[in-house]
C-alpha cells in the first residue's frame, strides 16, 4: 500500500506511530460525550419517617422525550443518566406533610457532556399529630360587622388529610337584622407542620377558611386561630371536647312572647371537657302546647296566654325555660321608618319591625315579626318612633330613647356604648335615660335628631346639627337637649329628617334646619347655607298667614290642618305626598324633586280632623274615623288594596273606623282603629306590619298579640298579601345615614 508513501506494517515503529497509523489504517476518529447525568442524594432525620421513602422526579428531556421518575429511600441515592445538557428541574415527591424538605423544592440543576451533576435533598421529619375528635370552639369575626359563633368541630383524619362536620349557633349583626347564623357544614383542609417542629390546622367549612396552631401534648388546644369569611375576616380557638353530656340548659331561660309570636330558644350542652358542646341531638318538648309550642330547630311560638315549661334534652340530661305567652291592647300606634311600635293604656311598650340598630327596644339587635315587649320594663305615657330609633316619656317626664345614636340623637350626654349594623354604629338596644335631668310633656323622635316640649312649652332638640335642625342658632351638634332659639311657646313639636316644626298656641307654624325641599314652607328662598345647601339655624314662620289647629312633620315634608278644617302640605312632592299639584322645582343633595315652598291646600279629599306626614306619603283621618292616604304606593302604604299611586286622598280599603293614623314608615303605615286594635299595611320585609310574616300587605292587616274579640270587622288578617321580591328588599335596606329620594 504506497499511494502516500506510508506502509503499514504492525511490527515497526508501532509506539511511536500508534494513533497516526490507527487514523490512516482505520479511517474514523474518537465520538466526544454528548450528555451528562445527575447523582441524587436524600438525607432524612427526625422522627415519624415514612419506610416508603420518596420519589424523585426530573423533567423531560430531548434524550428520552418523556419525564423521568425513580423512588429513592429515606437515605438513598439514585442517578439519572443520558440527560441533555442545560437546566432541568428535579423535584422530591411523595414526603408526608410532617416531613419537610429544606430549599427549594422542585429545585434546578445544571447538566454538563460528560460530566455528573450532584444534588441533595435535606429532610427533617417532625413528630406527627392526630386532631381526630371532636373541638368545641368559639370565634367572632368582622370589622364593623360582627358574628359571633359558638360550636363544634368534629375532625377525622385520614393521613394528614382532614374531613367531618362542623356544627354552630350564633348571630350576625346584618342589615336585616341579627340574623341566626347557626347550622352544620362539611370540613376539609388538613394538618400543616413547620420545620421549628410547629403543627397547625387549615381547613373549610361553609364560606369560611380556618387557620390554627396545635397545642398540648397530646394536642388538646386550638390556639391562635384566624378565618377569612365572606362577612370578613376573625379570631378563633377551640379546646378538645367530646365525652357525654354533662349538662343542659336553655337560653334565655325566661321569655315572653304574644300570642301569635316567635323566638329562638338554644340549648347549652356541656360535655365532658367542661365546655360547650354543639351538635348532639336535642329533644324540645312543651308541657303546655295549647299555650306555646316548640318545633325540633328551638323555635317557639306563643298560641294563646299563659304560662308553659319548655323542656330541651340531650342523652340523659335535661334543662328548661319558662315562657309567658300575652295578648296586649293597645292605646296607640305609631309607624317610624323601618319598624313600628304601640302603647298599652298601662303604659307597657311594645315594638316590631326593623331592629338591626336596637331600636326594638328588647335587648337584641334582631328583627322582630310581632310585638316584642322594650326591657326595662318602663312605664310610659308616650312614644315617638323615629327613622332608627325610637323614644318614650315616662309619668314624671323623664324621656328616654334606644337604637341607633350614629348621630347622637339618644340624647344621652355619652355615645352609646353598643356598636349595631354594618356601619358599626353606636346604638343601645335598650332604654337610655336623655341627659340633662329636664322633665318633658311630648316628644318627636326623628331621623338624625329628636325634640321635645316641656310644659312650659319651650322646645330642646338633640341630635345632629349640620343642617341646623337643632334650632339653636348654630350648626353645633349635641348629645344633650339644647333649647330652640327665638323664646317661642308651643304646642306641638315635630321632627324630619333634618329639620323640625313648632305649632304654637296661636296656632302659627315655625320650621328650622335643612330647607333644600322647601319644608320649610318659607317661600324660594332661605336666610343661610348650611353644609351647602339651604337652611335657617334658627325657627322661621311658615308664610301664608294660615291658623293651624295641628301639624305633622315628615321626611322632608311637612304638613297642617287650618281652622277652617282644610288640609296643607309643603315641602317634598316628588311623590306627591303633598296631595296637590305643584310647578316648583328643589334642588338638593344631587337631587331635583318637585316641591312647594310654601303651604298648599291638599286637593280632593274630605275634611280631615287628624294628618301624618310620612317619607313618600301622607295619610289622615276624617272626624267620622275614615283613612285616607296619598302619595307613593310601591309597596300597598297607602292601604287601598293596590300599588297604584295616587296624588290625592285615596281612600283606605275596608270598612274600619280609625282613631289615629300614623304614615311616619317608609314604606308602610300603621292605625289604631276606634275599636282599639292595631292595624299596619305596606312594606314587610322585616316583619315592621306585625302580623308575624314577612308578606306585603297592600290593606290593613291586624297586628298578632292582641285581645281576641276586639275590633270585629274591618280588613281581614291576610289581606291582598305578596312576598317581598328579594331585589326590592335589597333596594330598600336601612342604614344609619338617610336618603334624600326613594330609591
Amino acid at each position: 500500500m504506497t499511494a502516500f508513501g506510508i506502509t503499514c506494517h504492525p511490527r515497526r515503529f508501532w509506539l511511536a506511530a500508534l494513533l497516526p497509523l490507527a487514523l490512516a489504517c482505520g479511517g474514523s476518529e474518537a465520538t466526544a460525550p454528548t450528555t451528562g447525568s445527575v447523582r441524587v442524594t436524600v438525607a432524612t432525620a427526625g422522627a415519624d419517617v415514612d419506610p416508603n421513602g420518596y420519589t424523585v422526579v426530573l423533567d423531560g428531556d430531548t434524550v428520552s422525550g418523556r419525564t423521568q421518575t425513580q423512588p429513592i429511600a429515606l437515605n438513598g441515592t439514585v442517578t439519572f443518566s443520558q440527560l441533555t445538557p442545560g437546566s432541568h428541574a428535579l423535584a422530591l415527591g411523595d414526603a408526608t406533610a410532617n416531613c419537610l424538605v429544606a430549599g427549594a423544592n422542585p429545585r434546578a440543576v445544571t447538566v454538563g457532556a460528560g460530566l455528573a451533576a450532584q444534588i441533595t435533598f435535606q429532610i427533617t421529619c417532625v413528630p406527627r399529630v392526630n386532631v381526630s375528635g371532636v373541638w368545641n370552639y368559639t370565634e367572632a369575626f368582622g370589622s364593623p360587622l360582627a358574628c359571633n359563633d359558638t360550636g363544634s368541630h368534629v375532625l377525622t383524619q385520614g393521613g394528614d388529610d382532614l374531613a367531618g362536620t362542623t356544627y354552630q349557633v350564633g348571630t350576625c349583626d346584618q342589615q336585616a337584622g341579627s340574623i341566626d347564623n347557626s347550622g352544620s357544614g362539611p370540613i376539609t383542609g388538613g394538618v400543616v407542620y413547620a420545620a421549628s417542629g410547629s403543627v397547625s390546622v387549615n381547613f373549610s367549612s361553609g364560606a369560611c377558611v380556618r387557620t390554627a396552631q396545635v397545642a398540648g401534648t397530646p394536642p388538646d388546644r386550638l390556639i391562635n386561630g384566624t378565618l377569612q369569611c365572606a362577612p370578613g375576616s376573625g379570631t378563633w380557638g377551640a379546646v378538645r371536647g367530646g365525652g357525654v353530656i354533662t349538662s343542659v340548659a336553655v337560653s334565655p331561660p325566661t321569655r315572653s312572647v304574644v300570642a301569635g309570636g316567635s323566638a329562638q330558644l338554644r340549648a347549652v350542652l356541656i360535655d365532658a371537657s367542661g365546655s360547650r358542646r354543639v351538635g348532639p341531638n336535642v329533644t324540645w318538648t312543651s308541657d303546655a302546647s295549647a299555650v306555646a309550642t316548640v318545633d325540633p330547630s328551638g323555635g317557639l311560638a306563643g298560641v294563646a296566654p299563659g304560662s308553659a315549661t319548655i323542656t330541651a334534652a340531650a342523652e340523659s340530661k335535661s334543662g328548661t325555660a319558662t315562657v309567658g305567652v300575652e295578648v296586649v291592647s293597645f292605646a296607640t300606634v305609631q309607624a317610624g321608618a323601618y319598624h313600628a311600635c304601640g302603647l298599652t293604656a298601662g303604659g307597657a311598650a311594645y315594638c316590631w319591625g326593623h331592629g338591626t340598630y336596637g331600636q326594638i327596644g328588647e335587648g337584641a339587635k334582631a328583627s322582630d315579626l310581632a310585638p316584642a315587649a322594650i326591657a326595662d320594663h318602663l312605664s310610659l305615657t308616650a312614644i315617638s318612633v323615629g327613622a332608627l330609633h325610637s323614644c318614650g316619656l315616662t309619668v314624671s317626664g323623664a324621656a328616654y330613647c334606644w337604637g341607633l345614636d350614629h348621630y347622637s340623637e339618644l340624647g344621652a350626654g355619652a355615645p352609646a356604648a353598643e356598636r349595631c349594623g354594618l356601619e358599626g354604629a353606636g346604638c343601645s338596644t335598650t332604654p337610655i335615660a336623655v341627659a340633662g335631668g329636664r322633665t318633658f310633656s311630648s316628644l318627636s323622635a326623628g331621623w338624625v335628631l329628636s325634640c321635645a316640649l316641656t310644659a312650659s312649652g319651650t322646645a330642646y332638640c338633640w341630635g345632629d346639627n349640620a343642617s341646623g335642625g337643632l334650632g339653636g342658632g348654630s350648626t353645633a351638634s349635641t348629645r344633650t337637649p339644647l333649647a330652640v332659639s327665638g323664646n317661642l311657646t308651643f304646642v306641638t313639636v315635630g321632627t324630619g329628617i333634618s329639620f323640625a316644626c313648632g305649632l304654637t298656641a296661636a296656632g302659627a307654624v315655625y320650621c328650622w334646619g335643612n330647607n333644600s325641599f322647601g319644608q320649610l314652607g318659607i317661600g324660594a328662598t332661605s336666610p343661610e347655607r348650611c353644609s351647602s345647601e339651604p337652611c335657617s339655624t334658627t325657627p322661621v314662620a311658615v308664610q301664608g298667614g294660615l291658623t293651624f289647629t295641628a301639624l305633622s312633620v315628615g321626611y322632608w315634608h311637612a304638613c297642617g290642618l287650618a281652622s277652617s278644617g282644610a288640609a296643607y302640605c309643603w315641602g317634598n312632592n316628588g311623590d306627591r305626598q303633598l296631595g296637590a299639584t305643584t310647578t316648583e322645582t328643589c334642588a338638593g343633595f344631587d337631587t331635583v324633586l318637585d316641591c312647594s315652598t310654601s303651604p298648599l291646600p291638599v286637593e280632593g279629599g274630605p275634611t280631615l280632623a287628624r294628618l301624618s306626614a310620612g317619607s313618600f306619603h301622607t295619610c289622615g283621618v276624617t272626624t267620622g274615623g275614615n283613612g285616607y292616604c296619598w302619595g307613593a304606593n310601591t309597596n300597598g302604604q297607602l292601604g287601598n288594596g293596590t300599588t297604584t299611586a295616587s296624588p290625592t286622598p285615596a281612600p283606605i280599603a275596608g270598612s274600619l273606623s280609625f282613631a289615629t293614623l300614623s304614615a311616619f314608615g317608609s314604606w308602610h303605615s300603621c292605625g289604631l282603629s276606634s275599636a282599639g286594635v292595631a292595624y299596619c299595611w305596606g312594606y314587610n320585609g322585616w316583619g315592621q306590619v306585625g302580623d308575624g310574616t314577612t308578606f306585603d300587605a297592600h290593606a290593613p292587616v291586624r297586628v298578632v298579640g292582641q285581645a281576641p274579640g276586639s275590633g270585629t270587622g274591618g280588613a281581614p288578617l291576610r289581606a291582598s298579601r305578596v312576598q317581598r321580591r328579594t331585589a326590592r328588599a335589597a333596594a330598600l335596606q336601612p342604614t344609619a345615614r338617610p336618603r334624600a329620594s326613594r330609591p
